[in-house]
């Protein structure tokens, strides 16, 4: 058995360990809030500070949660404050602001005394109950006989002044730190109870038994009736400074586990389930057991519904024309746009809304299991009806790994409490698989994860398209929880119905994205062939003496043309439509030199010349604008020859094609051809395209709403996208920035982030004025272009230059989607992971 200093020692070093992730969900629970009350503001410098406080928050989070563990560990070793008094009281909170402690200390120390007390007292009545059962197994690893409450090294205070230590050194008004005092106190409550919980395991296995507490009687305890029950401190109803009338050590009501085969459901037996299936799982409960869990049915059915409703408010009643929407929070401020609904810092969802195993849920959606103590009645029935301790384990992990899904930020409010609303079922089954969590395939657990896979597809939950998505789940969890499960049968026909039904609502946006995905791919192909077709042209050796701006033709928009026609040639020809040897007429076309020896041979080709050229550029579906430039050079190169016709057809003479010319050419300002002088060596060389060239319909189809092509090779130069949001006036992107990946994100550069989208990968864009979740579907083979998907098939076409820009200004984001469950069996895992002893090697 361990020693008691060994025992206080893990307990410090646990209680350590756990604040670095319990101030991470502080922190992301406090900028939510800042954020919602920053949305809910209606005045701008009210706003200002807000918008300061959470960003500020952001900023030193991670520095912060770094140091926290270790300044705590220090701050646990420091020698305890001597008490005043022998009894075990802790003085109020209130007090700690009271005149005698100004008297000699400047106005900084005064402030800070008071920002300290404010958080104290916002953490004091949540881990009351919890602390008095610690405060005694804590002053007995100590080696005290009675309970010193100000001797607990882990006490609240510690951990409060700590942070407030921490807080201390960002360089902020006092405005700001009181904003993070206020919204930081709730959830450090929270997490110190779970804290303390734990530490009470750690100390109950190592067979600690509590400190006694000792009565101080006081003014408020005399008179008292002989045989009366004084209320111990912190109690409901009993006056600070009493402590409990009795000197035998401290009792508390029974563990939920009193009794497992000598064993506690506690981090032994749990890591053992978890790590290794349970060694003990086939092994009987004690009478004792069923004991406690007797006495603690009948205490939760006398127990108010309302007494369930922990750590959040009773959700108001829908209101008769929009019963199904009222109970997942208020809507967001329309002044300000929708963020995308990814994580525990964006307002659509109400992330601030606490959603966990006590929540109470709507019983319009849910019925009877909407209430917690329904739940709770389900959990504890099918406890005293278990025979074995796998059993017992098995919904014990149910309960922990719904309320870790239940609190995934990346999930919407609804589905959070739709999973809640699903313990009962999933209680049920662990009483006939107790271990199916662990097994990736199994229906029940599959079903939970594609859940919360579909509903990655919907950016929040106000549109009609989430309302016909959420009203199948419920369907479909309701019916669950009306089965006795027997097996895992009922789950996986449940998936296997709501699998059906979402590929049938997703068949026409399924056959939408197919033409998309063939449309880019043949304009890829169709820009691959185009390539390797403008590098042939470049090798030929009839290249001399031809301008510059043929060439660019040839190169660009007729390379395209004849790999189009290649393409879409059934017949497999080798040259479809001629386009390929209508190259040579068109280079000896416009070499002047030649022409003028031979004019009759140019008149006579270019009226087949110029139709077969505009018939192919047709066939493109290029706008016949884009060649304009192209077409008016030809006009120019031949325009002498023209001319030689006219003057031949005033004097009525017949001659030879090789007749002077200088008659004719000489009234011709040959000055209009200087920019069509032969092409330089550089022109010379076909280059490939940046990304594929698209025709304007298939840009249209392809989502390049604000892009708009300004040559047939020119995508690439193509101006950026504008959605009338200049940078400078686009929604607020530090609020779509997830408390986790925010310092991740921000030292990752733009191009890293979009080539690590994949397709299949879910994003937020912002688009003329809306957030939308788009998912990708195509991008091309170098990574030049991606093509987007939004709901009913709304295709969002941009090139890499595009999205870069959109990242960088926040106006896109990648959402994390990986495994909901398995991330939560992570978290699990970690939490049961053993201490590593001290001087062990991480």
């Amino acid at each position: 058995m361990a020693s008691q200093a060994d025992v206080l020692l893990r307990c410090l070093q646990e209680a350590a360990k756990a604040a670095k992730p319990a101030l991470e969900r502080c922190i992301d629970h406090a900028v939510a809030a800042l954020q919602l009350a920053e949305a809910q503001s209606l005045k701008a410098n009210e706003r200002d500070d807000l918008a300061l406080a959470w960003r500020e928050l952001l900023r030193h989070r991670d520095g912060w949660c770094a140091r926290y563990p270790g300044a705590l560990l220090t701050a646990f070793h420091q020698p305890a404050t001597p008490a005043t008094q022998p009894v075990a009281t802790r003085a109020p909170v209130h007090a700690l602001a009271g005149a005698d402690m100004f008297s000699l200390i400047d106005d900084t120390e005064v402030e800070q005394g008071i920002e300290s007390a404010r958080l104290q007292q916002q953490v004091a009545p949540m881990v009351e109950q919890v602390l008095a059962e610690l405060d005694g197994l804590m002053s007995s690893a100590q080696g005290l006989v009675n309970v010193r409450a100000q001797a607990n090294p882990v006490r609240p205070e510690v951990y409060a002044q700590t942070l407030r230590t921490l807080l201390l050194d960002a360089p902020v008004a006092p405005t700001i730190s009181t904003l993070w005092i206020k919204h930081l106190g709730e959830p450090l409550g929270r997490e110190l109870k779970r804290i303390y919980e734990r530490l009470i395991n750690v100390l109950e296995l190592a067979q600690v038994r509590a400190a006694s507490y000792r009565v101080l009687q006081t003014p408020a305890s005399t008179g008292q009736k002989p045989g009366s029950t004084a209320a111990g401190p912190g109690a409901p109803g009993g006056p600070v400074g009493i402590g409990y009338a009795s000197d035998e050590p401290f009792t508390r009501a029974p563990s939920q586990y009193a009794d497992l085969s000598n064993h506690d459901v506690k981090d032994a037996l749990f890591q053992d389930f978890l790590f290794r299936g349970g060694s003990n799982a086939d092994h009987g409960l004690a009478p004792a057991y069923y004991a406690t869990i007797e006495e603690e049915l009948i205490a939760l059915k006398g127990t108010p519904d309302s007494a369930q409703a922990a750590l959040q408010p009773e959700p108001a009643a829908p209101d008769a024309g929009d019963e199904a929407r009222s109970y997942r929070g208020t809507r967001s401020d329309p002044r300000r746009p929708a963020l995308p609904a990814q994580d525990a810092d964006e307002e659509p969802h109400n992330p601030s809304r606490i959603v966990d195993v006590l929540s109470q849920l709507s019983s319009q959606v849910w019925g009877v299991y909407g209430r917690a103590r329904e739940r709770a009645l389900v959990r504890t029935q099918l406890r005293k009806d278990a025979t074995r301790v796998g059993q017992v384990l098995g919904m014990e992990v149910v309960k922990k790994l719904v309320n870790q899904v239940a609190q995934d930020p990346r999930l919407l409010v609804p589905v959070r409490e739709a999973i809640v609303a699903l313990e009962p079922s999933l209680l049920r089954l662990a009483m006939v698989d107790s271990r199916f969590f662990s097994e990736e395939n199994h229906p029940a657990r599959r079903l939970m994860e594609r859940v919360a896979q579909r509903s990655f597809k919907y950016h929040d939950e106000h549109s009609p398209a989430f309302d016909i998505f959420f009203h199948s789940l419920t369907e479909a969890f309701n019916g669950l929880n009306a089965l006795e499960i027997e097996d895992a049968r009922p789950f996986g026909a449940a998936l296997a119905e709501l699998q059906a039904l979402w590929d049938e609502q997703d068949r026409h946006e399924r056959d939408l994205r197919g033409t998309m995905r063939q449309t880019m791919q043949f304009a890829e192909e169709r820009q691959a062939q185009a390539d390797q077709i403008a590098l042939d042209m470049s090798l030929r050796a009839d290249l001399d003496q031809v301008p510059g701006v043929v060439l660019d033709f040839l190169f660009g928009p007729w390379a395209l043309v004849m790999a189009h026609a290649r393409l879409t040639d059934t017949a497999r020809q080798i040259d479809p439509q001629g386009y390929g040897s209508l190259v040579t007429d068109l280079l000896w076309s416009v070499k002047r030199q030649a022409t003028l020896k031979r004019p009759g041979k140019l008149i006579a080709m270019i009226p087949g010349l110029l139709g077969k050229l505009h018939a192919g550029l047709a066939s493109l579906g290029l706008d016949p604008g884009e060649t304009e430039a192209f077409f008016d050079a030809m006009e120019r190169l031949h325009r002498p020859v023209l001319k030689l016709r006219r003057v031949r057809s005033r004097r009525d003479a017949v001659e030879s094609d090789s007749a002077p010319l200088e008659v004719g050419m000489g009234e011709t300002d040959l000055s209009d051809l200087s920019d069509l002088l032969p092409a330089t060596p550089e022109q010379r060389k076909a280059k490939a395209a940046g990304q594929p060239w698209l025709a304007p319909q298939e840009l249209d189809q392809a989502g390049f709403e604000d892009t708009l092509p300004s040559g047939p090779a020119a995508l690439g130069a193509t101006p950026e996208p504008q959605d009338n949001t200049p940078a400078s006036k686009a929604p607020d992107s530090g609020a779509a920035d997830t408390p986790s990946d925010a310092a991740g994100d921000s030292a990752r550069q733009p191009a890293d982030i979009l080539m690590g989208l994949r397709e299949g990968s879910w994003v937020d864009i912002y688009s003329r004025r809306h957030w939308l979740r788009a998912q990708l579907i195509w991008a091309s083979t170098r990574g030049t272009l991606f093509m987007f998907v939004s709901h009913g098939g709304q295709p969002h076409s941009m090139t890499k230059r595009s999205c870069e820009r959109l990242i960088r200004d926040k106006l896109m984001r990648p959402v994390d989607t990986h495994g909901v469950v398995a991330q939560a069996l992570d978290h699990l895992v970690k939490e049961a992971a053993p201490v590593d002893p001290p001087g062990r090697a991480a």
